[in-house]
């Protein structure tokens, strides 16, 4: 067995590949157990389910990984890692279009949850059950939203926001769509799917939602599909 004095993966010893083939082996593993967790779970994935997934001997398994709960954090943490690249989410998107900008981010998230919500469901659970877990990803909410927390005292210079202002107002906004997303593809509330909406849609609603609650006025009508009607939504 290989020895255990590899470099940590939040807090925890990993344990190395020794060659190329057996990186490309252990890579191999994690790829196998996404699909795995994706299927059943992480309280019901087995070591077996894995190396059988992989095409691997069961045995193998424990040449890269000391049990199924490092493997699964390494591959959530894999997972959370990969959606954060801001010039490549806003390649497409017009110099200065706020709502633009705030749909693409969207929809990275929002099809993160549509396609993988039995991942989804595992790093939620895993959040639960593990404490390093838990803080990485609230760590990583908090830098999903920098992008947008660094642009308001541009976009509110009046306003005099402190740094932590900034952020309790886009954490506030955004974590109701969170809350959305959760409901929606990982616990398919009824009441919420009756509507089979797609995942366009459910952008389109978190997007405006957003748009309208930071600044305090409808986006363009034009570029609404679904949500068209909500401009309608103002106080008379």
């Amino acid at each position: 067995m290989a020895a255990k004095s590899a470099k940590a993966v939040n807090g925890r010893a990993r344990i190395p590949a020794r060659s190329a083939r057996g990186e490309k082996a252990r890579d191999k593993l994690k790829q196998a157990a996404m699909v795995v967790l994706e299927r059943v779970g992480y309280h019901k994935m087995r070591i077996a389910d894995v190396t059988g997934e992989a095409g691997v001997a069961a045995g193998l398994f424990y040449h890269y990984f000391p049990d199924l709960k490092s493997l699964t954090l390494e591959v959530l943490e894999d997972f959370v890692a990969s959606s954060h690249d801001i010039e490549d989410i806003e390649k497409d998107v017009p110099r200065g279009d706020w709502y633009e900008r705030m749909l693409a981010h969207n929809l990275l998230i929002a099809r993160a949850y549509a396609e993988r919500p039995g991942i989804t469901r595992c790093l939620l659970q895993m959040a639960d059950e593990d404490p390093g877990f838990s803080r990485l990803l609230r760590e990583h909410f908090i830098e999903q939203l920098g992008w947008l927390v660094k642009q308001m005292p541009r976009l509110f210079p009046e306003a005099g926001l402190t740094e932590h202002q900034a952020l309790m107002v886009i954490y506030t906004l955004s974590g109701m769509g969170e809350t959305l997303l959760r409901d929606y593809f990982v616990n398919r509330q009824p009441e919420l799917t009756a509507g089979n909406l797609a995942v366009e849609e459910i952008t389109e609603l978190l997007t405006v939602m957003l748009y309208r609650g930071l600044f305090l006025q409808n986006p363009p009508v034009e570029k609404l599909r679904y949500t068209r009607n909500l401009q309608y939504m103002v106080r008379a």
